[in-house]
Parts: C-alpha cells; sequence; structure tokens
C-alpha cells in the first residue's frame, strides 16, 4: 500500500508491504515494482529480503526455558565441560553464525557484561550460573580468552 498515489518531483512518499510467510522457513525474497511517470526511471524495482524463523524460534525466551526445559538439549548440552572455541562452536555459533570477529573489538569488560547478564533488547540472555545459565566465571572467562583471539 503507498501513502499517496500522487507524489510531485521530489516528494516522498511511503510503502507498505505485507508478506504471507506461512510455509516459508529461511532467506526469502520478494519484489515490489513500482511504476511512475518520471521518464528517466519509470519503473524501480524494490527488493525485499527477509530472516523467516520457525514459530519455535520467532520468540523471545526467558533463560529458565532456554537453559533448563526442552531447550537445553541444545543450547546446553552439546557444550557441557567444554571451554574456549569448543565451547563458543557448540553453544553460541547457533546465534552468531558470523563466529567470533565481530565481537573481537568489544572490550573485556563488556564482552563479560553481555556473556554473564545478556544483552537487553535482544535474544542473548544472561549466561552465568546467577542468571540462571550453566556457564561458571571459568566458562565464561574461556569465552573471552577465545573471542579475543588470545586461545
Amino acid at each position: 500500500m503507498v501513502s499517496s498515489d500522487h507524489l510531485k518531483p521530489g516528494e516522498k512518499g511511503e510503502i507498505t508491504a505485507t508478506v504471507d510467510v506461512r510455509g516459508k522457513l529461511g532467506k526469502i525474497t520478494k519484489t515490489i515494482q513500482v511504476r511512475s511517470n518520471d521518464p528517466k526511471r519509470p519503473q524501480v524495482t524494490l527488493i525485499l529480503t527477509m530472516q523467516v524463523k520457525d514459530k519455535l524460534h520467532s520468540r523471545k525466551y526467558n533463560a529458565d526455558e532456554i537453559f533448563k526445559n526442552s531447550c537445553q538439549q541444545c543450547h546446553v548440552g552439546a557444550g557441557r565441560d567444554k571451554k574456549g572455541i569448543t565451547l563458543f562452536n557448540a553453544n553460541c555459533a547457533m546465534c552468531h553464525k558470523a563466529g567470533t570477529t565481530s565481537m573481537q573489538n568489544l572490550s573485556e569488560d563488556r564482552l563479560r557484561k553481555y556473556i554473564e547478564d545478556g544483552v537487553t533488547g535482544s535474544s542473548m540472555p544472561g549466561w552465568v550460573m546467577s542468571k540462571g545459565g550453566p556457564l561458571t566465571k571459568e566458562d565464561i572467562d574461556s569465552l573471552i580468552e577465545s573471542i579475543k583471539g588470545r586461545k
């Protein structure tokens, strides 16, 4: 839906698009064709790309749901008794697909806070035991060492 069907040169408008994602999973792309009376660009194609998650993973869960219920098999079990990059690959890489590279510029204090307490406004819960997570301070130290490229 467009905000107006008549725009003057240089005037801005808004386009609202609704995509039916039922039965879809993963990366999907949709296009929108915009036609105008502009002689130089009579048609513009807008490309929408989105990542569709399954219903199970589309909402934010509390740490106690992730770490203690049926979710824990994937989110905790694989990393049990592991340290460093092996722990990262087992428990963190499923959400942090880019690996540790994007985190290397964060300070150790910031990394520790994010891992221990979680990240407000995101799906990242606190992983330290005192927040309901499965990780000890030693586990978190080993993750930080790996992320910073020291081990």
